[in-house]
Parts: structure tokens; C-alpha cells; sequence
């Protein structure tokens, strides 16, 4: 039984000796507005090791920014799939960037009696101010029925200061959403709304008699939406099972 405990002190010892020995990289991040490029202080900033299984992989990395916007992180090059830099804030929209693991390979290790803190940020979180973006789609007064929406992202439109809701006009049934990347890889289904062309706002409410605005399915640039009463709203379902 002695000898039991000993061999899993050991394998304990083992596994927090092969953390500790990898060879770490200082990695400098700069948290900054996405729209005025200033400095975001107090930002959790969080470095983690995306689909690693191994319990032997590399410790994970967390620092808040100071006044600067930087936190000082570490890394180590491990897997396939490189590491994963997580930022949030208070009055911020959180959002992350992907760093390979070639990119961690490259950075110096830290040099005897070098100050690291002292390196300049070689990557760059942005984030956006609160509100969250919006999708505002504008349906015929009086519609009801499916909607089809094909989201089209587009790298080449830039974000309007400032705008966080963006509005679209559905025409029998249908509506093509093109807008910032930026915009809609932040948009969910939760933060799409609809409202008829005379003002009416339509709410998720439904009832037997009220009509409401729900997210029905979707998939990658395809999304499908019910303005309807509660039965018509499970009768869409059905169909679309």
C-alpha cells in the first residue's frame, strides 16, 4: 500500500515537473478599442490551450492590463492548434484572437537578467463598447410567415462608428443580410429583431392571438425566422424538423 502512495506521489510529481519544465514564451498583449485604438485598462486577459487533452500540457496564462492595455502573458509551443487569447472588460463586448503555435515558436525565450515586461505587444485583442450588434430586420406591414435570411459577411465593409444596429428590408420573405465581418460573426440569433415597415415592434411574444418574431433554425449563412402566433410558430417547427 506504501509503495502505492509513493508511485502516485510520483506520477503527480512528474506531471507538475513536465508543466513547469516547458519552455515558455513571454507573450505581450495589447487589449485596445476597436474603434478609437485606445488602451482598454483592466481587462481580463486569459491564455488557454484550445482542444489540448493532454493533462501534461502547458499551464494556462491569465493577467489583467494595466493602464497601458498590455497584459504579460506566457506560453509555450505545444499541439496543433496554438493557443487561444480571451479578453474581456466592464462596457465591453468580450473577443479573442487565435495565435499558432509557429507564431509561439518564434518569440525568444526570455534572456538571463532580461526584464520581459519590457517587450513590446506582438499581438492585439480589439474590442467593442457595449451596446451588443444588432440585426434589425424591417417586414411588410402585416406579414406573416417564414422568413429566409441569407447572411452574407463581407470583409470589405467597414464598421460605421459608433452603429451597433443594422437594418434590413425583408421583400416576400425573404432578406440578404450583407454587412462588417466584424459585425455579423458577433451576431446570434438572441440579437436579431423585426419590426413591421409602419413602426409596429414585433417581441418574441406569442400567443394564441399575438403575433411575435422568433428565430426558427439555421445554419452557417442561412437563417430561418417565424413572424406568427404561437400555433403557426409550432406548425413552422414541425415543417422544419
Amino acid at each position: 500500500m506504501g509503495k502505492l502512495r509513493l508511485g502516485l506521489v510520483f506520477l503527480l510529481v512528474l506531471a507538475s515537473g513536465c508543466q513547469v519544465l516547458y519552455r515558455y514564451r513571454p507573450v505581450p498583449v495589447l487589449v485596445r478599442d476597436a474603434e478609437t485604438k485606445k488602451p482598454i485598462a483592466n481587462a481580463d486577459v486569459h491564455l488557454s490551450y484550445p482542444l489540448a487533452r493532454d493533462s501534461l500540457a502547458p499551464f494556462d496564462s491569465s493577467q489583467r492590463t494595466g493602464a497601458d492595455g498590455i497584459a504579460h502573458l506566457r506560453a509555450a509551443p505545444y499541439g496543433d492548434f496554438g493557443v487561444r487569447v480571451e479578453a474581456s472588460a466592464a462596457g465591453y463586448l468580450p473577443d479573442q484572437i487565435s495565435i499558432s503555435t509557429e507564431s509561439i515558436q518564434r518569440i525568444e525565450p526570455v534572456h538571463p537578467f532580461e526584464n520581459a515586461e519590457r517587450r513590446k505587444p506582438e499581438f492585439v485583442v480589439e474590442m467593442y463598447a457595449e451596446p451588443r450588434f444588432t440585426v434589425e430586420l424591417i417586414v411588410p406591414s402585416g406579414y406573416r410567415g417564414r422568413i429566409r435570411a441569407e447572411v452574407e459577411p463581407r470583409d470589405d465593409i467597414a464598421v460605421p462608428p459608433g452603429q451597433r444596429s443594422f437594418c434590413y428590408e425583408v421583400v416576400d420573405g425573404f432578406v440578404r443580410i450583407k454587412g462588417p465581418s466584424l459585425v455579423l460573426r458577433r451576431v446570434y440569433p438572441s440579437d436579431y429583431h423585426a419590426r413591421y415597415a409602419d413602426g409596429t415592434p414585433l417581441t418574441g411574444e406569442m400567443t394564441l392571438q399575438k403575433v411575435g418574431f422568433r428565430w426558427l433554425r439555421g445554419q452557417d449563412k442561412e437563417q430561418y425566422f417565424v413572424i406568427g402566433t404561437q400555433p403557426e410558430y409550432d406548425m413552422q417547427r414541425r415543417y422544419a424538423e
